[in-house]
């Protein structure tokens, strides 16, 4: 009798360990409300898009919505999520749809496929100065430098992988007169200036929100590599793009 008291208690024992070691994990330690995703769902931003050519900037302002249209299950059983991105000029103007992008939210990662290229947005846990492929499952290859510590110059050219960063985990940030009060930046490749051009990307999220903030930038300055006759001078903009998206409403339908 006393055995199989004992085999009973130390089963019991077992059986709570593994419940503990499998229970789902807590959404507030993983970061999952970085990237909330229901249908009805939707995001407006006003947008500033920059394109630059000659050293001169050609601005376009409009309004972007990503409305969660609806769910499917892809080839691999797997649940997506469609997205409708559309414009419009101002808020007097109606919606005209432009593209649609389809997201896939697991407990380690957030996929974002657009344009048929897959990128990672987010990885679970988030985790201050984690550093994770974005480029992970598409086959793009970022131009990277080695640039000379002496004259900041390119000494060497390769093609990598791009790699994001978490930053600012759980920091309050402001925007549009709006604070959010617990957010994280995710740093896309590494944010650098040299002599041949300027490239700084980030996405800023809010928990229960979403993204806030999307800045895209990346210029070239006139170089002996891209110009044979380089004149202008050093900053003169060859060519660039410059983007901002800041949220300005968001909600459920």
């Amino acid at each position: 009798m006393r055995r199989a008291l004992l085999f009973l208690v130390v089963l019991a024992g077992f059986v709570v360990a593994c419940e503990d070691k499998y229970k789902d994990p807590d959404p507030n330690v993983m970061g999952y409300d970085y990237y909330p995703l229901e249908v009805g769902d939707y995001r407006i931003y006003n947008v500033t898009d920059i394109r630059f050519m000659s050293d001169v900037g050609d601005t376009t302002r409009f309004q972007l919505r990503e409305r969660v249209d609806t769910t499917f299950f892809d080839q691999t059983n797997t649940l997506t999520y469609k997205i409708i991105r559309s414009i419009r000029g101002n808020e007097n103007q109606e919606w005209v749809d432009d593209s649609v992008m389809v997201v896939t939210k697991s407990d380690a990662m957030v996929v974002e496929t657009r344009n048929n290229t897959k990128h990672v947005k987010l990885v679970f846990p988030v985790k201050e100065g984690f550093t994770w492929l974005g480029d992970a499952y598409n086959n793009n290859k970022e131009a990277s430098y080695k640039p000379d510590p002496a004259t900041n110059r390119r000494s060497d050219y390769y093609l990598i992988k791009e790699s994001y960063t978490f930053e600012n985990v759980g920091q309050a940030f402001s925007i549009n007169d709006t604070t959010y009060s617990k957010t994280l930046t995710v740093v896309q490749g590494t944010p650098i200036e040299t002599w041949i051009g300027y490239d700084d990307r980030k996405e800023v999220y809010a928990e229960g929100v979403g993204m806030v903030y999307r800045l895209y930038t990346r210029i070239i300055y006139c170089n002996a590599m891209e110009s044979k006759d380089c004149t202008y001078g050093i900053g003169y903009k060859l060519h660039g793009h410059e983007r901002h998206e800041k949220l300005i409403s968001y909600g459920k339908e």
